[in-house]
């Protein structure tokens, strides 16, 4: 009787662990993406959770000086190759916070906020910080550059954005999950934000790490999938399912942030110590026929706008290619370790445009240029609309393009006005054939006296003309590349030049 009451009991708890293991696995991406669908069907609430004033007050140093303690790092004692990290509310752009779930020991319970695992540093607060308001985001670590020491990989911080670095480099550009009405006169662009995460635990020797995310906004609501690899070139699959609640006719995918204060192909007017000052220094596009399209960044007094329309484009992305730490001079921001992006469609990039979009900037403080896909046609309201796309993170990548790149763009300015002399590098030719170059305008600027040369002295082939027009202020859109043998042995170079 005793044997069978403890085999009895045994198999009941047998029994209970099958279960618990079962529900604990049964949270999966498609359950986000219910969530998403129900919300969109619902009315939109902007239920920001309210902080404390001492907490939306805090300056930038001040916030920065409130640090996470090591020791209560997620996934420390385990010993797992990814790990992670928290961010304290606060301040003016990280004034809400998020839920954060780990998977699968919870799938409801999102992990519990205490002020006993922040220092704090310098920061005084006249009370008690409550215990219940949740974190502004997080990063996640793994021994990417040495064996068993481990460097930030990632980070989700704002709104829907997030960004990545690959081995060796440092924090540059950023990626947003969506964008909306981004530059659209009259209307107030919308950012839409992560509202909740969900941090799928990996396994001993895990090379890559599932995040889902909940996105939420007043037009629409969407689940996203995050799968991160890091490397040389740290990469992240995402998939997305969107529900539209409202028309939106401006909506962009696979957004990308970055900041071009001034470079070579502009003049330091600002009085700054540094040759140059950028986080990217072109744009990057691989159209559906194959055709490479290199745009180089620009300062400019006004918003520039380009649209490179294609159905099923290949890529693109913004760049950072000078590597040299002399054209930048920058102990600090070391812009010259900058990570690239790339964006390499999959699903969702049927028929539309790349929109690539300039903001006037008078520092380094903001991210004024943001690249990202249109579809031609509006999403369907209430209809799940897929997109997915492989982000890459690099420094420098071979296939992109594998042909002759762009080296550097330089403008001299003449004594006659409306008038420019260009000067181009490409580089990474091979080639039998002295090359021949290809310029055109496509808004009917002049071109006059090209020129092909060798440059001994780093290997390329440098292009001069001359540009002119008429005596107006309307931008004009100019095109560069070099032909042998009859086939293009170089990317297109794109510029819109502003007399």
């Amino acid at each position: 009787m005793k044997t069978h009451l403890v085999f009895g009991v045994l198999t009941l708890t047998l029994l209970v662990i099958v279960l618990t293991s079962r529900r604990q696995e049964v949270f999966t991406f498609e359950q986000v993406v219910a969530m998403a669908e129900t919300m969109a069907r619902e009315g939109y609430l902007s239920a920001a959770p309210a902080l404390p004033k001492e907490l939306r007050n805090l300056n930038y140093d001040q916030l920065r000086d409130i640090r996470w303690r090591d020791e209560r790092t997620l996934w420390l004692k385990e010993g797992l190759p990814f790990q992670a990290r928290f961010f304290h509310p606060g301040g003016e752009h990280h004034d809400r916070t998020v839920e954060i779930f780990v998977l699968p020991e919870s799938a409801e319970t999102p992990l519990r906020y205490s002020p006993e695992f922040f220092d704090f540093g310098k920061n005084v607060f006249p009370g008690k910080l409550p215990y219940g308001f949740g974190y502004a985001g997080f990063r996640l670590l793994y021994p990417m550059n040495q064996p068993g020491v481990l460097d930030e990989v990632a980070v989700f911080l704002g709104a829907s954005y997030f960004r990545a670095v690959p081995k060796g480099l440092s924090y540059g550009l950023s990626a947003r999950g969506l964008a909306i009405d981004t530059v659209v006169e009259k209307r107030k662009e919308e950012f839409p934000v992560f509202t909740k995460f969900w941090l799928v635990r990996p396994d001993s020797f895990a090379r890559q790490m599932t995040v889902y995310a909940l996105l939420e906004g007043r037009n629409v609501t969407g689940a996203y999938q995050f799968v991160i690899q890091p490397g040389v070139e740290t990469r992240m699959h995402v998939t997305a399912t969107l529900f539209f609640r409202n028309k939106t006719e401006h909506v962009g995918y696979a957004p990308l942030t970055s900041m071009f204060w001034y470079g070579e192909n502009s003049s330091n007017i600002f009085g700054d110590f540094r040759p140059e000052v950028h986080d990217s220094d072109g744009f990057l596009m691989q159209r559906s026929n194959g055709e490479w399209v290199w745009h180089p960044l620009a300062w400019s007094q006004q918003t520039q706008l380009n649209v490179f329309s294609d159905t099923k484009p290949l890529g693109f992305g913004l760049m950072q290619r000078d590597r040299d730490f002399s054209h930048y001079q920058d102990l600090e921001a070391v812009y010259h370790q900058r990570p690239s992006a790339w964006v390499q469609p999959i699903q969702g990039f049927e028929k539309g445009s790349v929109r690539l979009v300039q903001l006037a900037t008078k520092d380094e403080y903001k991210d004024n240029v943001i690249a990202f896909w249109t579809p031609e046609t509006p999403p369907p309201l209430l209809e799940p609309v897929r997109i997915e796309y492989v982000l890459r993170w690099f420094g420098e990548a071979t296939d992109l393009p594998p042909i002759g790149r762009c080296l550097l763009t330089r403008v001299d300015d003449q004594d006659k006005a409306y008038y420019r002399h260009f000067f181009l590098e490409f580089s990474g030719l091979k080639t039998n054939e002295f090359p021949a170059p290809e310029i055109a305008s496509s808004t009917g600027a002049t071109i006059s006296e090209p020129i092909v040369e060798w440059n001994d002295y780093n290997a390329s082939w440098r292009v001069s003309f001359y540009v002119s027009t008429p005596e107006n202020k309307v931008p004009h859109e100019l095109t560069c590349r070099l032909i042998a043998n009859g086939q293009p042995i170089t990317e297109t170079w794109s510029y819109t030049w502003t007399p």
